[in-house]
């Protein structure tokens, strides 16, 4: 005779607040940052990965249900291991994105510097060559 395990029970909505608590304080960090992003302090394409983050963490609390069948279906048996492995995954996601950045912006100060280094010598020729032509 086989044995069955028990089906396995997920947060409900009605277990209490603490969800929405968490969904309230995604909303709240999404407020803060489109703020910053009107205020020209963060660009828009720089945080568009972080607000979707942001949603798909809020949505996993308002849903609590959703998240835990899903987790399910995937493997997962806790719905804490599945929400921990989503967010691990979502933050390294950005880590990368702010490593691509990162290398963009000193790639170009280098470029920068180059094109800086040869402007100048390009004045100091002419300043020279005005020099010499003052003093003849």
């Amino acid at each position: 005779m086989q044995q069955h395990e028990p089906a396995e029970e997920y947060w409900r909505l009605s277990d209490g607040v603490g969800n929405w608590v968490f969904a309230g304080v995604c909303l709240l960090i999404a407020v803060v940052l489109g703020r910053l992003i009107l205020r020209e302090r963060l660009t828009l394409q720089g945080s568009m990965s972080y607000l979707a983050f942001l949603m798909v963490l809020g949505a996993m609390a308002v849903f609590p249900d959703a998240t835990g069948w899903v987790a399910h279906k995937l493997g997962f048996f806790t719905l804490a291991n599945f929400f921990f492995c989503t967010a691990i995954a979502a933050l390294s996601i950005l880590h990368l994105r702010a490593l691509v950045t990162l290398s963009r912006v000193h790639l170009r100060s280098i470029a920068l510097t180059q094109e800086l280094a040869i402007v100048q010598e390009k004045l100091d020729r002419v300043i020279d060559a005005r020099s010499s032509e003052k003093a003849s």
